[in-house]
């Protein structure tokens, strides 16, 4: 094995040994470097200098520290930390396999010693690594942290592992303590799942066997809601739901601001059914309305995704995933996808949801998602809307004033803009005159009555 750091690290890391520093590479950089896989992060553990002189070492390279008792500094992308004792006691001539035993499991146990270019594994570390599972270092340390908890769960969706019972029920007895832990850390453990998550099945079975879940009530709602055995042949909502991330986990691009809109409405689309699942008068299981039903969602994001940015972006795929299919299916003309196109901000984005959701439930519908795609392309929709070519003041030319109608005008404006494909202001100016009188006999439109998902 052979860990080859990033270059701006490596006169870093001369300047430690230099003054004396037994250098320790930490965490998952040996497991990954084992596994063939690139590293994400660099953990380094330095023992042997104090705390002050690290941060005189560490100056001339501009490190910067993050944290309070247990002192962390940041430089050239790694970051570095002294050993601690139990407690979190830091103690700078603590031997490395004491200092190991507060790892939470044995595969990020592992440590490579800079300066003899080795590996060292006092905790099985290897063998669980050919076994391809998760085991505790520790029970007596394991829950110093309880968002260990979760980790489990992503990890085991990262690596493809399994947990270990003894572990599994230790994660267990700690869920309770998920509570404690701030909204914060759990966003960037669920940034790695729905990113880095190569088993999302496993890591979504994970949640359940660990109790992690259980932090997560909206999520936890979906356990044994019923569904329809013809629509969904692969049981209920929560075993729905783990099949359309595994499906949208394909479909992610690598571009990290858009995949994490991609993950999250696959994992928050059904969480409406939660709410809305009942018997119809046949005796089935149906969801009516579940895509409107959209507190579940709002809740989770408000938590671990706060901000408008996301929000903007995710609601509108939950209402309207079941839509493309629909639209087909009833034999929609141009204006009602039209109109769904104002609905969704990022269309590419909506038909990759539905295409996952489809997947989820083992079946795929192509023509339905080849259909949508190029109308959208001939109206100059895909992936995006066009910018309105009309804004106020052009409508205010013709007589209107601020106001609820206006606001009318310049939606019609925008819609008749992407049904008929207008590229000329003047032309789609002309229509819209020809079109005004029309506003005071409609209100506002929704295409809902009949969207229904193929799959509620």
């Amino acid at each position: 094995m052979l860990l080859e750091p990033p270059a701006a690290l490596t006169p870093v890391l001369t300047a430690l040994q230099r003054a004396g520093a037994e250098v320790l590479v930490v965490g998952g950089t040996p497991r990954d470097a084992l596994l063939g896989m690139a590293a994400h992060d660099w953990d380094l553990e330095i023992h042997g200098l104090s705390e002050a002189r690290l941060g005189e070492c560490l100056m001339p390279f501009g490190a910067h520290r993050v944290g309070g008792r247990c002192a962390v500094w940041v430089v050239a992308g790694a970051e570095m930390a002294l050993p601690q004792a139990q407690g979190g006691r830091i103690d700078p001539h603590l031997p490395w396999e004491i200092a190991a035993q507060r790892r939470d499991f044995s595969v990020n146990a592992l440590v490579w010693d800079w300066r003899t270019q080795r590996l060292l594994d006092h905790f099985g570390g290897v063998d669980d690594l050919h076994a391809r599972r998760l085991r505790v270092v520790s029970a007596d340390s394991f829950g110093e942290d309880p968002l260990r908890v979760f980790r489990a769960a992503r990890l085991a969706g990262q690596l493809g592992f399994s947990i270990e019972a003894r572990t599994a029920a230790l994660c267990r007895q700690l869920a309770p303590r998920l509570q404690q832990v701030p909204g914060e850390r759990l966003r960037k453990e669920w940034e790695a799942l729905l990113l880095r998550g190569q088993h999302l099945i496993r890591a979504w079975d994970s949640l359940a066997l660990t109790g992690a879940v259980t932090r997560f009530p909206e999520l936890h709602a979906l356990q044994a809601v019923p569904q329809r055995p013809d629509a969904h042949p692969e049981g209920d909502v929560w075993i729905h739901t783990g099949r359309v991330l595994a499906a949208a986990g394909q479909l992610r691009s690598g571009d990290r601001s858009r995949d994490i809109i991609l993950m999250l409405s696959a994992l928050l689309h059904d969480l409406g059914k939660a709410s809305t699942t009942r018997r119809d008068p046949q005796g089935r299981w149906r969801a009516f309305g579940h895509e409107r039903a959209r507190t579940a969602a709002e809740s989770f994001l408000g938590r671990y995704f706060p901000g408008t940015h996301l929000s903007r972006q995710i609601l509108p795929v939950i209402r309207w995933h079941g839509a493309p299919y629909a639209l087909y299916r009833d034999g929609a003309g141009r204006a009602a996808y039209a109109h769904l196109a104002l609905q969704v901000p990022d269309l590419s984005l909506l038909l990759d949801v539905a295409v996952a959701d489809a997947r989820g439930a083992g079946r795929e519908h192509p023509p339905a998602i080849d259909t949508a795609r190029r109308l959208w392309q001939e109206m100059n929709a895909w992936p995006r809307l066009p910018k309105p070519l009309l804004k106020g003041p052009d409508l205010m030319a013709l007589g209107l004033t601020p106001g609820p109608q206006l606001g009318k005008a310049l939606a019609l404006a925008h819609e008749l803009q992407v049904v008929g494909a207008y590229r000329d202001r003047e032309r789609l100016m002309a229509e819209l005159r020809r079109r005004l009188p029309e506003l005071s006999l409609r209100g506002d439109r929704v295409y809902g009555p009949r969207s229904r998902s193929p799959n509620g």
